[in-house]
C-alpha cells in the first residue's frame, strides 16, 4: 500500500452487503492493511454466509433493520463511532486505493466525493442505459441543487462526522448517492471530487434495478428539492 504515513485509525468505514459470500473475503482481504479504525458491515439479512465471514474477519456485523439501500447505509452511520467516515460496496468493485487519496485532501475539505466519470473516465459496469441515467441525474443535480459533481450515483464519499449536524440525510434508496453531495453544497460546506476508477466487480451480479430504481431516484431528488425550498422560506420568514 502506498501513502503508508496516512492513517486511517480514525475512520469508520461502512459495507452494505447481501449475499456476497463469494466477493466478502476479497474485499475485507483487500482492506486489511489499510487498518480503518472500525468497519461496519449492515447486512440486508442475507441466506448464505455473508455473516460468517464478516465475523470471521472482525467486522461489526449489524442486521439491516429497514428495507432500502440508503436505509443500510444510514444505519452504518448512526452506529459508527469516528471522526471521518467512508463507504464501499461488498462487491470488490472500489478501488480502496482512492480513500488514501481522499484522505490526504480532507485536512481542507468538509467532504470529498469519488467519481467514476470525472476527466472523461468511465465505468466497466456500464450498460448504455446506466450511462445515460447517470449523465440524466448528474445534470439534474447541477441544475436543481447547482452542485459541482460529475458523478451523481457513485456512493463512494470520504466526510467529517460534524458535518452530520447540518446536513440532515433522510434517502432510504440510492438517492442517498445525491443527497449528500447535494446538502453538502446548499449548506455552503467545502468538497471538492476526485477521479476513482471502478473495477470489474469480483463476483456476483448487479442488485441496482436501473428502470425502477431510476424512478425511485428521480421522485426522490424532486423531494429533496422541494425539501430544500422549504428550508430556505423557513429561515427567511425567521429573519
Amino acid at each position: 500500500m502506498s501513502n503508508l504515513n496516512i492513517s486511517l485509525k480514525d475512520t469508520s468505514l461502512i459495507i452494505a452487503t447481501y449475499n456476497e459470500e463469494e466477493s466478502l473475503p476479497f474485499v475485507l482481504n483487500e482492506i486489511k492493511e489499510y487498518d480503518f479504525g472500525e468497519v461496519i458491515i449492515v447486512d440486508g439479512h442475507s441466506t448464505d454466509n455473508t455473516k460468517k465471514i464478516a465475523k470471521e474477519y472482525g467486522a461489526t456485523f449489524i442486521q439491516q433493520d429497514e428495507k432500502g439501500w440508503g436505509s443500510a447505509v444510514l444505519q452504518g452511520i448512526s452506529v459508527s463511532t469516528h471522526e471521518y467516515i467512508t463507504y464501499m460496496d461488498g462487491d470488490g468493485s472500489y478501488n480502496p486505493t482512492a480513500i488514501l487519496e481522499m484522505k490526504s485532501l480532507i485536512q481542507n475539505y468538509d467532504a470529498i466525493f469519488s467519481s467514476w466519470y470525472k476527466d472523461g473516465a468511465k465505468s466497466p459496469d456500464d450498460t448504455f442505459i446506466r450511462a445515460i441515467g447517470n449523465q440524466l441525474f448528474t445534470f439534474l443535480v447541477r441544475i436543481l441543487f447547482k452542485c459541482r459533481i460529475s458523478d451523481a450515483l457513485f456512493f463512494y464519499p470520504l466526510f467529517r462526522r460534524e458535518i452530520l449536524e447540518n446536513v440532515e440525510l433522510k434517502s432510504t434508496d440510492f438517492t442517498l448517492c445525491l443527497e449528500l453531495p447535494a446538502l453538502v453544497h446548499l449548506n455552503k460546506l467545502k468538497y471538492m471530487e476526485i477521479l476513482s476508477l471502478e473495477r470489474e466487480r469480483f463476483a456476483g451480479v448487479t442488485k441496482v434495478n436501473a428502470f425502477y430504481d431510476g424512478l425511485k431516484i428521480l421522485k426522490g431528488m424532486l423531494n429533496l428539492r422541494l425539501r430544500a425550498w422549504s428550508y430556505i422560506l423557513v429561515q427567511v420568514v425567521d429573519i
